[in-house]
């Protein structure tokens, strides 16, 4: 009955949605372009958050672009100059030449007619727009340079069939995360605080680099307050400053394997915390402030999210108000094609390691590298007797991204990637034949060469290592061995190989997790990635708290590492059957995984609910303390979002839940405004306290396995009311 409740709140959540869009519906808005003001276009322009909705023919047409439209997508791709942007119905998320991009407002569809944003793609093409209150008018002036060269009706998206919702996830095979190395800093050196104590992948070259010049010395000041975080759009150069409300006492920073820069600033207290804007014109995919300790002398933190191995340098101002922090482009010197019987390839030279995706919108004239933040200082030129390729062109984008097209014709090679010191090689070769990457779609479209019930497919999830395996029939064999790369910031490579039985592996290495369905049309067998919110209403991560070297505590014959890891896969038992929610796991053995992380897993996933599983001790002399209590935290984080529930809502759910569950003592909800997993969390977030371990009774009745299932259950149940009566904003 839960379920059919939770199903039947969530349907006519979504027609509400639907149903009552907000629109204002202009009165004679006008639109003109190039001086010239458009009549009787398709569908008149209409106003949402004060943002102009157009019909995307009626404009981009107008000024040489071309407009494909995908109905089982839902998707309207416009295709300008040497740019290609593709949006969906419904959705911000935008892609622009292969890159993720949020809008103001996602696209609409009006009495069977298709409206876009128009100030974000006439911007993103370099044509200016303005707003004329006083005549009601949007005005458009391009530079006329540009003919486009399709035909009037625009040009076709290959037709593939609508995405399918499976009834249930994937069936799954987890594997742990235990060959994680421990830090490698010097003998006797600490970890930073928040260190991912993992390996990096390649060497220290592909991290970012420090070049600062001038240390940052520590000199005694009262604490000070940090005010604000002014990004490359205010500074007007390729740096971040933040700005104190007095003299900063000194600055300490690190990068960590995952290249990520953190920037502690030393007894001050941060008024600003959450995320922040980020400038694509400098080498920084996300940034964010927080108050990382709150007892004297406080720390607040800056993290940089580095993309590839950017140079940077942290300096402080003569007043030490303002703590800056720049980044270099990376400049492209040099760019050499080669080809042999077999291959071609690219070598693509900066001053340091340049950091490259592929967007195959392009195709099938060219497939595009993109460099970011980066300056173009070559040229274009033939590839010499090329295999797949004829010739590449360079360009260079408004957004500090230089671009490579290469152009292929309908030919279509399998990708890798090599890396040196300050140059990326771009292979294209014949290592896997008949399977081709749709970046538009994220799909691989396997030609139908053999045999195949997609039906039987098996997928193998490892999430935490950010790896999917589909695994095909022997049959499929005849696409050959090898790997693709992809990279399209979602996809890093898949890689073609054969298990000991026959059967064909397709191994996605991913940036982030992802989930995969497979579907088929008259030509192709497709396996398309989608981000878990993208096909599952409801998502939730399931924390089994410590583990590997911190178990815990450890009292009466229960060790907490094990104990909650026990209840935890116990609870996904119960998840998993639930054809609505989908659950991922911190940990699935005793691995050790730091604080910091879990909260990051939980973020990149984009979950709906966090809940963290423990168990409670108190000292020797304090046996008789016993109950089962829930702590939260409403961060900064959380409330920078967009959710139905907060954390001490869903605190006081969870509580209930588990007192009704096992008639235990309510010790009730406590604040946990330091616990990192409830402060570092975006979404709602709850550590469940099972019982105290220390109290003899209370420990026998949690070795019992009828109070495990009981406990299980009430997590469980939790949950889904969670759900049920706060479903998510999506």
């Amino acid at each position: 009955m839960k379920n059919l409740k939770l199903l039947l709140i969530y349907t006519l959540a979504m027609i509400f949605v639907s149903l009552f869009p907000v629109v204002a519906y202009g009165t004679n808005i006008r639109l003109i372009i190039d001086g010239q003001e458009v009549h009787n276009m398709s569908a008149s322009p209409v106003i949402i958050d004060d943002r102009v909705m157009v019909p995307a023919r009626d404009v981009f047409e107008r000024v040489g672009g071309v407009i494909g439209w995908h109905e089982g997508h839902r998707q309207v791709t416009v295709r300008y100059a040497d740019d290609v942007l593709v949006m969906t119905v419904g959705l911000r998320e935008a892609r622009l030449n292969g890159q993720s991009i949020m809008m103001q407002v996602a696209p609409i569809v009006i009495d069977d007619r298709t409206l876009i944003p128009l100030r974000f793609p006439a911007e993103a093409f370099g044509l200016d727009v303005d707003w004329c209150e006083t005549t009601r008018s949007a005005i458009i002036n391009s530079d006329g340079e540009y003919n486009g060269n399709g035909d009037e009706n625009g040009t076709e998206i290959i037709p593939l069939p609508p995405s399918t919702v499976p009834n249930e996830p994937p069936n799954n095979i987890y594997e742990s995360d235990k060959d994680e190395l421990p830090w490698e800093g010097a003998p006797n050196e600490l970890p930073p605080p928040n260190a991912i104590l993992v390996a990096p992948e390649g060497n220290d070259l592909n991290l970012a680099r420090s070049v600062s010049t001038t240390p940052i010395t520590t000199v005694s000041h009262p604490e000070t307050m940090i005010t604000a975080i002014r990004t490359p759009q205010e500074t007007g150069a390729a740096a971040y400053v933040v700005v104190a409300s007095s003299p900063i006492t000194g600055a300490n920073y690190f990068v960590l394997p995952d290249n990520r820069l953190v920037v502690d600033i030393n007894n001050a207290i941060s008024l600003i915390c959450g995320t922040h804007y980020v400038d694509t014109t400098v080498p920084i995919s996300g940034v964010r402030a927080s108050q990382f300790t709150n007892t004297a002398p406080r720390v607040t933190r800056v993290v940089f999210d580095v993309v590839g191995s950017a140079e940077f340098s942290v300096g402080l101002s003569a007043d030490r108000q303002v703590l800056t922090i720049s980044f270099s482009p990376n400049r492209i010197t040099e760019i050499i094609a080669h080809s042999d019987t077999t291959s071609d390839s690219l070598l693509i030279q900066g001053d340091v390691l340049p950091s490259i995706s592929i967007s195959t919108e392009g195709f099938p004239q060219f497939i595009t590298i993109n460099i970011e933040n980066a300056s173009i200082e070559t040229i274009g030129g033939i590839v010499p007797n090329g295999v797949f390729a004829s010739h590449f062109t360079v360009g260079q984008r408004a957004n500090g991204t230089s671009y490579i097209n290469v152009f292929v014709g309908n030919n279509w090679p399998s990708f890798s990637v090599a890396h040196s010191t300050n140059a990326v090689v771009f292979v294209m070769h014949h290592g896997i034949t008949g399977v081709r990457y749709d970046s538009t779609r994220r799909e691989l479209l396997i030609s139908r060469d053999f045999a195949m019930q997609i039906d039987n497919v098996q997928h193998i999830d490892e999430y935490l290592r950010y790896r999917y395996t589909v695994v095909l029939p022997p049959s499929a064999d005849v696409i050959g061995r090898g790997e693709l790369s992809i990279l399209d910031g979602y996809i890093n490579a898949v890689n073609v190989s054969r298990a000991a039985n026959g059967d064909v592996l397709l191994t996605f290495n991913t940036s982030r997790v992802l989930t995969f369905t497979v579907h088929e049309n008259a030509d192709y067998f497709i396996i398309r990635a989608h981000l878990p919110r993208e096909i599952f209403p409801f998502i939730v991560v399931i924390d089994p708290g410590h583990g590997g070297s911190d178990p815990g505590t450890s009292h009466n014959g229960i060790v907490e590492s094990h104990y909650v890891l026990g209840i935890s896969q116990k609870v996904m038992q119960l998840l998993n059957a639930d054809p609505f929610i989908r659950a991922y796991m911190t940990r699935h053995d005793d691995s050790t995984v730091a604080n910091p992380r879990r909260a990051e897993f939980a973020n990149n996933l984009e979950a709906d609910l966090f809940i963290s599983i423990h168990v409670n001790a108190v000292d020797a002399h304090l046996t008789h303390v016993h109950g089962i209590e829930t702590w939260y935290s409403i961060s900064a984080r959380e409330q920078a979002g967009n959710h139905n529930i907060d954390s001490r809502q869903l605190a006081t759910i969870m509580q209930r839940q588990k007192i009704d569950a096992t008639n235990a003592h309510s010790r009730g909800l406590f604040a946990g405004n330091e616990i990192v997993v409830l402060r570092d969390t975006n979404m709602p977030a709850a550590l469940l306290e099972l019982g105290f371990i220390t109290n003899i009774e209370e420990a026998a009745r949690m070795r019992e396995t009828q109070f495990q299932w009981q406990i299980a259950h009430a997590i469980y149940s939790g949950i889904v009311e969670s759900f049920a009566t706060h479903p998510p904003n999506r």
